[in-house]
């Protein structure tokens, strides 16, 4: 486990893989532990209740997803990004 944690060791790993397509939650992004859960199976009821923030994506997050978008060829080739 790198000194990152291991949520950004496993988003590394999806995103290089060769899949075309890697979805990584935001809760994994943002570092969250398992009270930001959206889904507990097999319950009725508290599922899907966990929201996403206005600004809960740092500018050092949003560098670090982006670094690893280029990294791994999965965003758009653009000077705009």
């Amino acid at each position: 486990v790198s000194e990152e944690g291991i949520h950004w060791d496993l988003i590394r790993l999806a995103l290089s893989s060769i899949a075309n397509q890697a979805i990584i939650p935001v809760q994994d992004i943002l570092g969250l532990d398992t009270d930001a859960r959206m889904n507990f199976p097999s319950t009725v009821e508290g599922n899907w209740q966990w929201r996403y923030r206005p600004n809960a994506l740092s500018e050092e997050l949003a560098n670090r997803l982006k670094i690893l978008t280029h990294t791994y060829g999965r965003a758009p080739v653009s000077s705009d990004y």
